[in-house]
This record gives structure tokens, C-alpha cells and sequence, in this order.
């Protein structure tokens, strides 16, 4: 228990540095944590209107990006003056909001104060100012309107903290020693601290004299420990002082980067340049508060209309032939009654025996009963009449029977187009042989198509007002407006079938193309009508969208959606009014690492 004052002290002192560390002075808890890669000098102005961010592209030559504040959008025909003081140049458009301005005063060693006139194409004019340091870092790009961090800034922040680790192991190391050395509880706390100090100040006579007394290894250890540390603290604490070790890990900004590199933070947040957002064509629009009707979302899929879909089948089997103008091939427009081929009969060999004997065979008895019947009526009277007529009834229906018979082995059969359209399915060839009742042609009407979906919710079309269908049709979400037709009674996989009419068609319609149907109810909900492109996952899976918070700040937040008419959707939860969501661009956001 003789040691315990020095235990504690000794944690009094950790305890100390700790805080001291952690609640040191002008330290921001709000500022975003720094970039891992550093980012070149920059000047960043902001107005309810407009958003410029300049970057030190070169020695003397400043990068201008004008963009509007509201959507991100790039300005046009606008023309920028730089001026620092008395001293402007105009700044040269490169494309639209890129501007160049190169002057000798733009890369002063001490920062400079910009102002830049904006001139509109519409006429209007607007100032807007900003600082540009020349020591701008990787943490300055946490600035906001016009203020960027400086490098001295940083050392000095360095500085302190190391001046507190060093003072903090120069006492540690005294009470190591203390306790290392084992002093007798008896003595005071201001003697032991005497004879440390005492140790302290002689300790190069002690290294320099060969034939002094022995030193204990463990108590030079610590007496050299507390020396290197309070030398280290005494440098750290002089102003300008900076070892090279420390100067050396310092991030170099090239002097000619003209874009940065996007990068993601620790809490989640990204850092996007300008010239990055320009590039990518990164869009945003400021959120409001409204209502939307509640809408559920089904699969659905393209149909035809019942009366505008014709199938094609054999009534025997038998040999494709081509008709004069061609056999009918997909993508060709027909009219009803259209020839589009012949079926030949075909027999098997079997079959060909048994009816070329049933032909024979009647023949043979069409013969004897004509021989009877011209026997009969050579002697009239000689032979009753009922007997005569009983004759030539038979020789009647063995006459029909043979002209069945001969045709089925060598007749073709029509193939006619039961509607008017174009052929969607053609499976024939010339030469083909096909049984009765294969599907040959399929015809289909684009006049008119259908949306067949599938519901688990019988109730899905109570309240219903709207009904839409959307698909991607060329990079773009289509939406086609349906009318409910009706809903099957019978459940297939527990879900009801409903169909609906297409009321104003696509050309890019095609039968069994997957849809979404959309069905909107009377019922409205509150919430942020903001288009679906927002809407990304995000690592954990739920949807985020992206805010932006500053120029080249994005913000992941996790939002709660509903869908409303497939091109847009209702935020229910997560949003707040006028702020600034990425609409386009946001899915290659998404992947930055």
C-alpha cells in the first residue's frame, strides 16, 4: 500500500491527458471528419441562387464551376469577373459553367479575398464572394461559402496535441521511476519528486563520468525517457518549430490537379468535386411538402385484346405448301380471309393401303348396283318400284362415299388468316409436316392490347381511381394509363387475376412484356413527391437517398417509400422540406468507395 499516492497520481495524470485530449480547445464535433486523399486549393461562394466552387488548377490559373444552387444544373452564357482588391481578370469560358482565370495574385502565399461579378445571359448581375488559401487540404474541404481550412491551422492543432503527450510522458515517466525504483512509502511526495529532479539534472554527468557509481539500468531508462520527452515538449511548444518527420507526413497537393477525387468518409458522407458533379451530370431538386394518393404496386403483363388476337391451326395433318405469293413470315400484316399457306395431306403408308381398298372396293359396288339399276329400269314394270328406288339409293351413297374417299390422299387445305393484323408467330416451313391442331400462325391486332396482373389482395381495386402501366422503353420509364375491365373469381396461387384496358398504346408494346401496374385509391397520404430515379439501396439494403448538404457534400439518408405512378414515388418519412436531393447522377454516387 506504500505505492498507492503514486498510483493514483499516475492516474490522475492519464486521466488528465485524456480529457485534455478529447476537450482540447476550438475543437468542432460537427465538422465532417477530414478526407483520406487531399484535395487541391479551393474558393467556395454560395447563394440562394448559385454555387461556385474555384480550384487552384495550376500556378496561377483558378478552375470556376457555376452551378445553380436548386438543381445542380450548369449556367449558361454567363460571363465572370475575378477581381482581389484593386486587381480583376476576366474569367474565360470553357463549356458551360467551366470558366478559367489565370493571374499572378491567385496563388499568394497568404491566401487572397475574391470577388467574382456574375453576369447572366438574361441581363442580371449577382456578387459573390469567397477566400481562397493557398494552404488549403484535405480538411479544408469541409468549408463552407467561402472559408477554407489552412495547413498552419493543422500544424497547430498537431502541435498541441503532441505538446500534451509529451508533458503527459514526462510525468509518466517520473512516477514509473518512482514506483520502478521502489522508494519507501516513507517519504514525501516532494522528496521523491526532489531526488527525481535531482537524477534529472545529473544525469549527463552521471553518462559522461566512467568511473562513478553504478547507476540502475531501469531508473536511467526512465530519468532518460523524461528527459527526451520534456526536450520534445519544449520544441513542440515554440512556435514555427516542426520535426521533418512530422513535416514529411503532411499530404502534398499538386499544384496543377484540376479535379479531385470523390471520395467516401468514415461516417458515411461523400466528398464529390465540382468538376466530378459537372461530369457526371449530377441533378437535384429542393423537397415540399404535399399530398399523393396511396398506390400499390402489382406485376403485370401485356396481352392481347380478346377480339384482336387470331391463332391458326390444321384441321389434318399434312405438308406445308407455299402459296403463290410466299409462305406468310412474322412482321407481315394480313387481312381476314388471307391465304397464308396449304396443308397437303399427308397418309402413312398403312393408312394409304386401307383407303386405297375401301376405294376399290366401293367402286366395285358403285358398278354392280349401276349394272342392277340399268337391268331394272330396261324392263319397266318387271321389278317393284320400291325395289328400284332401294337400288339407287345405294349406288347414291356409294358415290358420295368414294368422292371422300379420293380426295383425302392427294386434296390441299387452305390456311386462312381469322383476323386482320400482323403475323406475330409463324412456325412453318415449306415441306413441313404437321398434325392437326399445331399452332402454325398467331395473328395479333396492335390496335388494341391488354394488361393482365396478379393481386394477393382481392380488395386491390376497392376505392380504386387511377390505374396506370409503366416499362422502361429507351433509357426512359413509359407510363400508360389502364381502365380496370374486370377481376377473374377463381385464385390461382392464392392471387385474383385482373385485367385491364390499355387506353393509349406504345409502340414499343409487345405480348408478354413484364409491366408494373400501378393502382392509385381515393385515399391521399401525406409525404415528398420526388421522382423514383432518388430511390437507391443503400449498404444495408433499405432505401436512401442522397442529400446535398454542401457543394461537394453528399449525405446518405434512410427514407421510407411508397409508389405513386411509376415514375415518381411519396417519401412518408425520412425528409425534410428545401432539402436538396440528387435525382439524377445518384447511382453512380452510390458506388463511390
Amino acid at each position: 500500500m506504500r505505492h498507492f499516492p503514486t498510483l493514483a497520481a499516475l492516474i490522475l495524470v492519464l486521466a488528465l491527458g485524456t480529457l485534455s485530449a478529447r476537450a482540447h480547445e476550438g475543437h468542432d464535433h460537427d465538422k465532417p471528419p477530414p478526407l483520406a486523399l487531399p484535395v487541391a486549393p479551393r474558393v467556395v461562394s454560395v447563394t440562394p441562387d448559385f454555387e461556385l466552387v474555384g480550384v487552384l488548377s495550376g500556378k496561377d490559373r483558378l478552375t470556376i464551376f457555376l452551378h445553380a444552387f436548386a438543381t445542380n444544373e450548369p449556367i449558361k452564357g454567363a460571363h465572370i469577373t475575378v477581381a482581389a482588391g484593386d486587381q480583376s481578370v476576366d474569367a474565360e469560358a470553357r463549356g458551360e459553367g467551366v470558366f478559367n482565370a489565370s493571374a499572378p495574385w491567385l496563388s499568394s502565399a497568404d491566401g487572397v479575398d475574391l470577388v467574382f461579378t456574375l453576369q447572366l445571359a438574361d441581363g442580371n448581375q449577382d456578387l459573390m464572394a469567397g477566400r481562397l488559401e493557398a494552404g488549403t487540404s484535405a480538411a479544408a474541404s469541409t468549408a463552407k461559402s467561402g472559408t477554407a481550412g489552412s495547413t498552419d491551422r493543422i500544424l497547430a492543432y498537431m502541435k498541441g496535441q503532441l505538446g500534451v503527450a509529451a508533458i503527459g510522458g514526462l510525468i509518466g515517466g517520473v512516477l514509473l521511476t518512482l514506483f520502478a525504483v521502489g522508494y519507501p512509502g516513507r517519504r514525501g511526495a516532494a522528496a521523491a519528486a526532489a531526488a527525481v529532479a535531482s537524477e534529472v539534472a545529473t544525469e549527463s554527468k552521471q553518462v559522461a563520468a566512467t568511473t562513478s557509481k553504478p547507476v540502475k539500468s531501469l531508473r536511467r531508462t526512465a530519468g532518460a525517457l523524461a528527459t527526451t520527452c520534456l526536450i520534445d515538449g519544449l520544441l513542440l511548444a515554440q512556435p514555427g518549430v516542426v520535426p521533418a518527420a512530422l513535416a514529411a507526413e503532411l499530404p502534398s497537393v499538386p499544384s496543377t490537379m484540376v479535379t479531385d477525387l470523390a471520395q467516401r468518409t468514415p461516417d458515411g458522407t461523400l466528398f464529390v468535386p465540382k468538376a466530378t458533379q459537372h461530369l457526371l451530370s449530377v441533378r437535384t431538386i429542393l423537397t415540399a411538402p404535399g399530398s399523393a394518393a396511396r398506390s400499390v404496386e402489382l406485376h403485370g403483363t401485356i396481352i392481347a385484346g380478346p377480339q384482336h388476337f387470331g391463332r391458326v391451326q390444321p384441321g389434318r395433318p399434312g405438308r406445308i405448301e407455299a402459296p403463290p405469293a410466299g409462305l406468310a413470315h412474322v412482321g407481315l400484316r394480313v387481312e381476314k380471309g388471307q391465304v397464308l399457306g396449304y396443308v397437303k395431306s399427308y397418309i402413312e403408308a398403312a393408312d394409304r393401303a386401307n383407303i386405297d381398298s375401301q376405294i376399290a372396293e366401293t367402286e366395285a359396288r358403285i358398278a354392280k348396283n349401276r349394272t342392277i339399276l340399268s337391268r331394272y329400269e330396261g324392263r319397266p314394270g318387271a321389278v317393284p318400284q320400291v325395289k328400284v328406288d332401294e337400288v339407287r339409293g345405294e349406288l347414291d351413297a356409294l358415290t358420295r362415299k368414294r368422292a371422300e374417299l379420293v380426295p383425302s390422299t392427294a386434296s390441299r387445305e387452305p390456311i386462312l388468316a381469322p383476323i386482320s393484323g400482323v403475323v406475330s408467330l409463324a412456325a412453318t416451313t415449306i415441306g413441313q409436316i404437321v398434325d392437326a391442331r399445331d399452332i402454325l400462325f398467331e395473328i395479333v391486332d396492335p390496335s388494341e392490347f391488354w394488361v393482365e396482373a396478379h393481386s394477393h389482395n382481392i380488395d386491390a381495386v376497392k376505392d380504386l381511381d387511377t390505374a396506370y402501366a409503366v416499362f422502361d422503353h429507351a433509357a426512359h420509364v413509359a407510363q400508360m394509363p389502364l381502365q380496370f375491365a374486370g377481376r377473374g373469381l377463381a385464385l390461382h396461387q392464392q392471387s385474383a387475376k385482373l385485367s385491364f384496358k390499355i387506353l393509349r398504346g406504345h409502340e414499343g408494346l409487345a405480348i408478354g412484356m413484364p409491366v408494373k401496374v400501378i393502382l392509385q385509391s381515393k385515399v391521399k397520404i401525406d409525404g415528398f413527391v420526388v421522382p423514383a430515379s432518388a430511390i437507391v439501396r443503400g449498404q444495408t439494403g433499405l432505401p436512401i437517398v442522397w442529400i446535398k448538404t454542401e457543394p461537394e457534400r453528399f449525405e446518405p439518408q434512410t427514407v421510407k417509400v411508397e409508389p405513386l405512378d411509376g415514375t415518381n414515388v411519396v417519401v412518408a418519412a425520412g425528409l425534410k422540406a428545401d432539402q436538396r436531393i440528387v435525382t439524377e447522377g445518384v447511382t453512380l454516387l452510390n458506388q463511390i468507395r
